[in-house]
């Protein structure tokens, strides 16, 4: 993991960690969503491994990840932040980081994170997308511009081909621990307080959505789920970045309600 910071900010500013999801990176996280956020912000945001500057460094877990997050803010003395926000992967990094009780965030925006924690379903599931991904970061490696264009159809052309380049040199290692992560996501527990700050987010598409919607009812009560109308997943971020850039302001100065359209 490194960690970049952004930002045109001061010694008071509000501080937002932004931990991007698979196949990303801090340079386009800043790109697609803290360019867009607007001036006095400070912006912490991950390489984590096995993407952007930390290419060659091998994905392990998300566990991992969040500890190398963890360290990098108490050794910052970053403990209070106003925003945490976390995209797919980026999501499950997230759970593990809010284990850490040292740590508090005003707000959490979640989009796109998998709920499937184990069990019989989540390991055939995460097996079968497992040597999906695995096939596709063959066939990026032979056709690089074939998954270009369909990375494009999903997401948009401008972080299309960054998207399928990291596909190509991504570790098949690094590939099935970030697939096994996703499908046996460890919950965290959230209190009452912590739920009423946290937002989670999809697009109404999105194939995590379902299971979302019955676990945060059921372990996440005090907690907002937002569905995007016909956004897929993570799609709105990169394709909508203006208005989900000034969403995500609202949220870190605490003054706006979620974009809902």
């Amino acid at each position: 993991m490194k960690m970049h910071v952004y930002g045109d900010y001061g010694d008071d500013s509000p501080t937002v960690l932004l931990v991007h999801p698979m196949l990303s990176s801090a340079s386009r996280m800043k790109a697609a969503v803290a360019d867009h956020m607007g001036s006095g912000l400070r912006f912490l945001i991950p390489d984590l491994s096995a993407h952007g500057d930390e290419t060659s460094a091998p994905y392990v877990s998300a566990a991992a990840e969040a500890a190398a997050i963890h360290e990098w803010l108490t050794s910052h003395e970053v403990r209070c932040l106003s925003l945490g926000f976390g995209a797919s992967l980026g999501g499950v990094v997230f759970f593990e980081l809010l284990r850490f009780p040292d740590l508090s965030f005003d707000r959490l925006f979640i989009e796109g994170v998998s709920f499937y924690s184990g069990g019989p379903i989540s390991r055939t599931g995460g097996a079968i997308l497992s040597r999906i991904m695995v096939a596709k970061h063959r066939k990026a490696m032979r056709d690089p511009e074939a998954g270009v264009r369909k990375l494009a159809r999903l997401f948009g052309e401008e972080v299309a081909r960054p998207m399928a380049e990291s596909l190509a040199i991504m570790s098949e290692g690094s590939i099935r621990a970030i697939v096994r992560d996703c499908s046996r996501v460890t919950l965290p527990r959230l209190s009452p307080d912590v739920q009423h700050r946290c937002t989670f987010a999809y697009g109404e598409k999105d194939s995590d959505l379902r299971l979302a919607r019955r676990t945060v009812a059921r372990l996440y009560p005090g907690a907002e789920l937002v569905v995007w109308p016909g956004w897929g997943h993570c799609g709105r971020m990169s394709r909508d970045s203006r208005a989900y850039g000034a969403m995500l302001r609202g949220f870190a100065l605490g003054s706006a309600p979620t974009d809902r359209s």
